[in-house]
């Protein structure tokens, strides 16, 4: 029987800031990839013959099946070696993204983005697990600063790269151009992993193949209606597969109770979610990352359907506001020093009352080009607040010997966020834009309002985290 009781992680060796850099460095391709296929998605589309449904189900199935795999791959590195788990989840990012830039049709798109969001979801827990375990110190701190900044950056990247390879390329080879750069970043990384030590928890863990199949089903099920019933109208087997999901992690719940109850440890341990730090802070996660992944995918469609500037004008819309998200990343532990627990109260009202403040824009029709940049300059530097110090909040507090599950926990909840967001929020921005520019405007404007009321959610929870 296996005992849920705190036991160490083994490391082979300490990580070391090399092994950091290449760690990050394996990283890049996994949100590159859901930030270029953003501004890709009408070229995808267009080349390949999909409909409006199709197009956002090439964007659903990374995402989906990343979001689904996340917790299990934690626990596969846990249990197996968090190196090996993170060669074997490289290989398939880099193999599968090459592999899309020869799909010769819709469905088989799909799949291989299926396929590709599996590979990452082996990946990624391993990265934060990593650090997690291995690192200590200032190193620790920076590793986990460092992880927060390349989620954001390499998303902003892959879409200003994106941009570009579309518009200096044929429609038709640009987006294959950006699958195959994807891969070979990946590729590339692979060569420096022996700076990785291995490391693994030294408790025995089993699988829990009944958890891991409820929760994989429950989210597949739950997301992939939520994901295209807009676009399809929302025939009868969207909302049967909605009540199917919500029962599905209700299941899960139950087994994850029972069995822990029993003294093994489920995919899930209900004892780390009992954390109170920990389960607001994934709750903040969720409020982030659902504003953040509509935030550029509304801004991606603001750009190409309201100004016209295609793929390019969408990079460039947002290039201000990515330098700003670096430099102030890059600058995080320094004011994580002077303002210490008021970070991300700050950050999440400066959001808000920006969000607002591009509201009144669009409503009131001044927001041009220029203007929208100027304020989205600031706003990069405020979601940069928002996101390092959650990510910190979350692994600090969780229990060493489940490095590999709270990493799951955290990136699971991110990519369901990036997923809901687009879905359900960029559902309301197409309901309002429909196909008038005048629309987009509103569109837009009831968006960010929207995104406006998660951001002073996330500041109160802040708050309320920051005095425990």
């Amino acid at each position: 029987m296996t005992t849920t009781s705190p036991v160490a992680t083994r490391a082979s060796t300490g990580l070391t800031p090399r092994g950091l850099a290449v760690l990050l460095a394996v990283y890049v391709p996994v949100n590159f990839t859901f930030g270029s296929v953003n501004v890709l998605a009408d070229a995808i589309g267009r080349d390949l013959h999909a409909g409006a449904a199709g197009q956002q189900l090439v964007l659903a199935s990374f995402t989906i099946a990343f979001a689904a795999s996340l917790v299990i791959g934690g626990r596969l590195g846990d249990r197996y070696g968090r190196r090996r788990i993170l060669i074997i989840g490289a290989l398939g990012v880099a193999g599968f993204s090459i592999a899309t830039a020869f799909a010769p049709g819709i469905g088989v798109t799909i799949v291989l983005r299926v396929l590709l969001g599996i590979a990452a979801g082996l990946l990624t827990p391993q990265v934060l697990s990593t650090i997690q375990a291995t690192a200590a110190g200032a190193l620790r701190v920076r590793g986990l600063t460092l992880f927060a900044a390349m989620s954001g950056v390499s998303t902003v990247l892959g879409q200003i790269v994106g941009g570009v390879l579309a518009s200096a390329l044929p429609e038709h080879i640009g987006w294959r151009a950006v699958q195959i750069l994807t891969g070979l970043v990946a590729a590339a990384a692979l060569l420096g992993l022996r700076a990785i030590p291995e490391s693994r928890s030294s408790a025995p863990l089993v699988l829990d193949r009944t958890g891991a199949a409820l929760l994989g089903a429950g989210l597949m099920l739950a997301v992939l209606p939520l994901t295209v019933g807009r676009a399809t109208g929302w025939p009868t087997w969207t909302i049967a597969a909605l009540v199917t999901g919500a029962g599905a992690l209700a299941a899960f719940w139950i087994h994850q109770r029972r069995a822990e109850a029993r003294g093994i440890l489920p995919v899930v341990p209900p004892s780390v979610l009992r954390i109170v730090v920990v389960r607001r802070g994934l709750v903040m996660t969720l409020l982030f990352f659902t504003t953040y992944g509509a935030f550029l995918y509304e801004l991606s469609a603001l750009a190409q359907g309201r100004f016209g500037t295609g793929p390019l004008g969408a990079a460039g819309l947002v290039l201000g506001f990515g330098v700003s998200f670096i430099a102030t990343s890059i600058a995080l532990p320094r004011i994580l020093a002077r303002l210490g627990a008021h970070t991300m109260v700050l950050a999440g009202v400066t959001q808000a009352v920006l969000m607002l403040a591009v509201t009144a824009l669009e409503v009131a029709g001044a927001a041009d080009l220029v203007t929208l940049q100027l304020v989205l300059i600031p706003i990069g530097v405020a979601q940069a607040m928002m996101f390092g110090p959650v990510l910190q909040t979350v692994l600090s507090r969780a229990p060493e010997w489940a490095a590999g599950v709270a990493s799951g926990l955290f990136t699971t909840v991110q990519q369901l966020g990036l997923s809901i967001g687009v879905a359900l929020l960029g559902g309301v921005f197409w309901s309002i834009a429909g196909t008038d520019p005048a629309g987009m405007d509103r569109g837009v404007g009831v968006a960010f309002a929207i995104h406006a009321a998660c951001a002073l959610a996330f500041a109160a929870l802040a708050r309320s985290v920051s005095a425990r």
